[in-house]
């Protein structure tokens, strides 16, 4: 049997459009549109897809950083019944923050520039009540160990730091109240490559160190390759297809999914990449098409996908984790061109 932590049942966040001297509601902007997805205990899930297609909406409405429109957020806490999280009032969500945080994308937006590194860091650990002066000081100090800083530079700013740096130090900040879940938004997108391998690499050891379970959203579906165990990847507020990562790479089902795996660099000088570009323009999610909301960019469409919307259906995978998963009408006739590793 699994351990689930996450348990997410057709999540909406819904934004509306207001117009007019009155400010009348003439519609909305559906970020997130019925998502639903579960997270097992100790594993990293990639909420993955291009910008503007609900993955940063959908980990804040999880953590209740904005609120959701409606659907269930269902949190296990070892040892306790699961709380649904959408019903959960200012106290309850004070204790569930604890064993929930977030890494930002921006290491230089994210850290007050007014703060010191220990009063960044320990802040969560004075908002909360934990320990005395001492004892969130050498906190402190062992956290920024853990990440890769030498402790004689917490009273420096922000300004003093590189990226990497500034995120590393975001980290310790999440790791401070030892959070069961994390929210990885973007977390290595604003820093340069190199950097962004160290990071990576950072996070998974402080995944098997704390035994964390992460929501890791990506734009780049090759860092995602590296570092999660199941991916979903999520198109104009919707999820199209969640499988194992190795499952997806190699046999994708979804038509969105084959292309943005196209746009993956392969390591070798004599493979001659061939990127499949999408036609026409990202739907406006004020606007959905009828049917599959993919069906204006999809080469394999029909009229079927223009007049009905697809259901996620469950096909076999390869590997270990869980089901492949798949809303597209026409997936079992189709023979998508994957990455093989």
């Amino acid at each position: 049997m699994t351990d689930t932590i996450l348990d997410v049942q057709d999540l909406r966040k819904y934004f509306p459009v207001k117009k007019g001297f009155f400010r009348r509601h003439v519609g909305d902007v559906k970020a997130v549109d019925g998502v639903s997805f579960t997270v097992d205990r100790g594993e990293t899930l990639g909420l993955v897809g291009e910008s503007g297609c609900g993955k940063t909406t959908t980990g804040r409405s999880v953590l209740r950083a904005i609120e959701p429109t409606s659907g269930s957020i269902r949190f296990f806490e070892n040892g306790k019944d699961p709380v649904d999280v959408t019903q959960l009032t200012k106290a309850g969500m004070r204790h569930l923050r604890q064993k929930m945080q977030m890494i930002f994308q921006d290491p230089y937006a994210s850290l007050n520039p007014r703060m010191t590194v220990e009063e960044i860091v320990k802040e969560p650990l004075f908002c909360f009540g934990v320990g005395t002066a001492r004892e969130r000081r050498e906190r402190v100090g062992e956290l920024l160990q853990v990440v890769g800083l030498d402790p004689k530079y917490m009273s420096r700013y922000p300004h003093t730091f590189s990226g990497g740096q500034r995120q590393r130090i975001g980290i310790a900040r999440a790791l401070a109240l030892h959070p069961d879940l994390i929210v990885a938004d973007e977390a290595v997108s604003a820093l340069d490559v190199s950097v962004q391998a160290q990071v990576l690499n950072l996070i998974l050891e402080l995944q098997n160190q704390f035994h964390l379970t992460y929501i890791f959203i990506a734009h780049d579906i090759g860092v995602v390759d590296h570092i999660c165990d199941r991916v979903a990847v999520m198109y104009i507020g919707k999820m199209v297809e969640v499988a194992g990562t190795k499952s997806l790479f190699r046999s994708p089902k979804h038509p969105y999914t084959e292309a943005l795996l196209s746009a993956v660099p392969r390591p070798n000088p004599h493979y001659e990449l061939k990127r499949m570009v999408l036609e026409g323009e990202v739907v406006d999610p004020a606007h959905r098409p009828s049917g599959c909301a993919f069906h204006p960019r999809c080469r394999y469409a029909d009229g079927l996908c223009a007049a009905e919307t697809p259901a996620m259906e469950t096909v076999p995978q390869e590997d270990s984790r869980g089901s492949h998963a798949v809303a597209c009408h026409h997936f079992k006739e189709l023979q998508l061109k994957g990455v093989f590793r």
